[in-house]
């Protein structure tokens, strides 16, 4: 009897007592971002897996995280972004950087410029007039630090990187 009592006892702790198990593992200084349709998501690996939500709109950007132990990615679909690459340079900046811009289609660009309280500080909207283009950006009027630039062309190609004013 004591030891059913003993059974029931350690049964019942172990079932009230499970909760998520994160295990900090770092893999490489490495990451990555994918843009689909109406999804968008970003991660860096050996930190946590972030997702950010941005309302241009009204000016919002939201950002939330945690720490995945064991995150593996079991698919990407590389055909739809094949034909579309962004590349700056030279980064980090003083007074202009370049956007190389290369899409599978031409259409309107937008870059954003957001510093990192989520508030847009530069805005420039144009027609891209060869599928291979560069666009010089002026950053001389903002303060040193971290930015984000947000390159969005049509509703398919979406693409933010880190920009470092000096």
């Amino acid at each position: 009897m004591k030891r059913f009592i003993l059974l029931l006892a350690l049964l019942s702790f172990s079932l009230f007592s499970i909760s998520q198990n994160s295990i900090l593992e770092i893999v490489a200084p490495a990451g990555g971002t994918f843009q689909g349709t109406d999804i968008s998501v970003s991660w860096t690996l050996g930190e946590p897996v972030i997702d950010t939500w941005i309302n241009e709109d009204a000016g919002i950007m939201m950002t939330s995280g945690f720490q995945q132990g064991n995150f593996m990615i079991t698919s990407v679909p590389n055909q739809m972004l094949s034909d579309f690459a962004i590349s700056m340079y030279p980064n980090p900046s003083k007074n202009e950087t370049n956007i190389q811009i290369n899409l599978p289609e031409l259409g309107n660009v937008t870059i954003t410029v957001i510093d990192l309280t989520g508030r847009k500080v530069i805005h420039e909207e144009f027609e891209q007039g060869s599928l291979e283009y560069s666009h010089t950006l002026n950053v001389s009027g903002l303060k040193s630090g971290l930015y984000l630039v947000k390159v969005h062309s049509g509703s398919k190609y979406s693409k933010v990187l880190k920009l470092i004013k000096e």
